[in-house]
């Protein structure tokens, strides 16, 4: 009986020692990462319109400092705008997300690609937004289709709860700037907008 309780013990000794190994593996492997609230991207499906997150979920730092911005000059109503382009799925879901300010000659150019499902009717909305910030959108072929005074949420406020601002018809693009000056510079739908637009539309993807 003992050399047998023996053998028995000899037989099961391998098995405990990979179980103590398996255990051991787990406990030093990384903590799955919770998604980003960035990650939650501005553009999604709803009520037919693409949705992008305006001023649209990603901290800026999330974008690297090697990220390039660019810059396209477009006139509104007689004044010359610098806006920053946001030209890809990450700049346009952040948008002008964080920002603080924005002066009167700035803002932004929000570039949709020219392939499937663009043109489409767009929906911005407040996320993170901490500005008042007028979005105006522009159908391919440069004229506005709507404009529209967005207000920064109340801090908490959930996403089910943030008002969707949408083109109202097909639109490639978006520009946004300082809440109120759409307005002040007498901007109105149906009002031509000239872009470079074939350019603008390469760069985009």
């Amino acid at each position: 009986m003992h050399k047998s309780y023996a053998w028995k013990a000899l037989i099961k000794l391998p098995l405990v020692i990979t179980l103590l190994l398996i255990i051991f593996m787990l406990g030093c492997s990384p903590a799955a990462e919770e998604p980003a609230a960035g990650d939650e991207t501005n553009e999604q499906e709803e009520g037919g319109a693409e949705e992008a997150n305006s001023a649209s979920g990603e901290d800026p730092d999330s974008l690297g400092e090697e990220a390039v911005v660019l810059f396209e000059e477009v006139e509104l109503a007689g004044r010359v705008f610098r806006l920053e382009l946001a030209l890809d799925d990450e700049q346009r879901a952040l948008g002008l997300m964080w920002r603080e300010r924005l002066a009167d000659d700035e803002g932004m150019l929000f570039v949709f690609p020219n392939r499937d499902p663009y043109p489409v009717e767009l929906g911005f909305w407040m996320k993170n937004c901490l500005i008042p910030i007028d979005v105006i959108f522009i159908n391919p072929d440069g004229f506005i289709t709507a404009i529209h005074e967005m207000e920064p949420p109340e801090p908490g406020t959930p996403d089910s709860e943030l008002p969707g601002y949408y083109s109202n018809g097909p639109a490639q693009f978006a520009i946004e700037i300082r809440g109120g000056l759409a307005a002040e510079l007498g901007l109105q739908v149906g009002d031509y907008i000239e872009l470079n637009r074939d350019y603008l539309l390469e760069l985009a993807r």
